[in-house]
């Protein structure tokens, strides 16, 4: 048989010790960044979780220092929502999945929409009140390059995801450059459903995106510039094709020729069948050099105009793309010069449309260089066009020493056609939104 002063004691250092380690342990673990870390999972205690302990702990004070029963039963009963809360964040994220979903192109400017997407892999038990922060940070356009600049999160919530399944929502982010750009890492976080303590579990899932340039319109005064006789355009040949277009002429019948081509009054006149055909137009073949010039010391201004340049030349390729049938030529002479030509297509395009969108300018003038580069490999009859940042001309373009043992290519920059941004006149040819 116990004796009564031993149970008495036992029983006092039992309460003492269950008391003391709650709020206290509590408080070290407040000291050590409030945090507890699971493998991907983060526990944290929020400031209203704080604001908790700590009329906790100063409960448990009072009543080890009054020896007052009913606050040690106050301090107990206030350690339960807190242990409940702290056990139901934790399995909230607990085989959480997310994942994120990006469109194939993204253009600057041009708001997109981002999929998240969260798998509760649980057989049991939802997850309730899920947070998701995606962050997202601009790289520098050198390869290989880890620096980032600008940074910014966006934060989506998910209401609920049962149990075996999955949800989605999304988020629209407009880019305001173009450049590459950086999605990741993502977190997911939840409070649910008291507030104190807070669960993250984070994904170390990267996703590297391209944002293109922007893409202005094209007026129709760009069509009649390339086909005038004073940049040296040849007459642009017509075909005669089954493609429905202008009236070309007529001819006999021949078999496969549609009914609908028929011209009956010529039929009535002649005694046989006579149709009716029409021109097919010949696509142009392009060369565009993109001339990205900046003074040492640039201003907004000159930044601006060499967006605008690389906007004008995208928008040119995207338009070229979309007719096809012609042969395209790009060549760029900025931070780093470079030339390529294929068929216009659509991954002509999109490849096109990569490179300008990490394309930089310079203060070093290789305008010359590029240009007779050009020229050297571009066949006869391709129109040449250069899109510039800076009031010049050709004429200091002719005067190089690249060109002066050259005749054959400065009779072919006579059919150059310069476009200067600084120009109010290219606003009739391209216009930027």
């Amino acid at each position: 048989m116990v004796q009564p002063g031993v149970f008495d004691n036992c029983y006092g250092w039992y309460r003492r010790a269950i008391i003391w380690l709650g709020p206290f342990g509590t408080l070290y673990l407040l000291l050590t960044k409030s945090t507890l870390v699971f493998n991907r999972r983060v526990v944290t205690i929020c400031l209203e979780g704080l604001y908790y302990v700590f009329v906790l702990a100063f409960i448990v004070v009072g009543a080890t220092l009054r020896d007052i029963n009913l606050l040690f039963v106050l301090a107990g009963m206030m350690m339960g929502p807190l242990l409940f809360n702290w056990r139901l964040v934790v399995l909230a994220v607990r085989r959480l999945e997310v994942a994120r979903r990006l469109p194939a192109q993204v253009f600057a400017g041009r708001p997109f929409l981002v999929e998240i997407h969260g798998e509760n892999q649980r057989k049991h038990l939802g997850s309730s009140m899920l947070v998701v922060e995606d962050a997202i940070a601009t790289e520098t356009a050198d390869e290989g390059a880890s620096v980032n600049g600008a940074k910014a999160s966006v934060k989506v919530m998910l209401p609920y995801i049962p149990a075996s399944q999955s949800r989605k929502t999304t988020y629209r982010v407009t880019l305001p450059r173009r450049g590459k750009y950086r999605f990741g890492p993502l977190k997911a976080f939840t409070r649910f459903p008291l507030g104190l303590v807070k669960a993250t579990a984070r994904f170390r899932q990267y996703e590297r995106v391209v944002a293109f340039p922007r893409l202005g319109r094209l007026a129709p005064q760009w069509t009649k510039l390339l086909e005038s006789d004073r940049y040296g355009r040849h007459q642009v040949h017509s075909r005669q094709g089954p493609i429905d277009g202008d009236y070309y002429g007529l001819r006999e019948w021949r078999p496969g020729d549609s009914k609908r081509w028929i011209h009956w009054r010529m039929t009535a006149k002649l005694g046989k069948l006579a149709v009716r055909q029409f021109e097919q137009q010949q696509n142009r073949d392009l060369a565009l050099v993109l001339d990205l010039w900046l003074p040492n010391e640039p201003t907004d201004e000159d930044i601006g105009r060499v967006e605008f340049a690389v906007s004008f030349a995208a928008t040119l390729v995207d338009e070229l793309a979309r007719r096809g049938g012609s042969q395209l030529m790009i060549a760029s002479a900025g931070s780093r010069t470079g030339c390529w030509s294929a068929k216009a297509t659509a991954v002509f395009a999109r490849q096109t449309l990569e490179r300008l969108a990490v394309v930089r300018a310079s203060s070093n003038d290789r305008l010359a260089e590029v240009l007779a580069r050009v020229l050297a490999d571009v066949p006869m009859g391709t129109q040449v066009a250069v899109i510039s940042t800076r009031s010049t001309t050709l004429d200091s373009v002719c005067d190089s020493s690249i060109f002066v043992d050259k005749p054959r290519h400065q009779r072919s920059l006579e059919r150059v056609i310069w476009l200067d941004v600084n120009d109010s006149r290219v606003w009739d040819v391209f216009q930027l939104d």
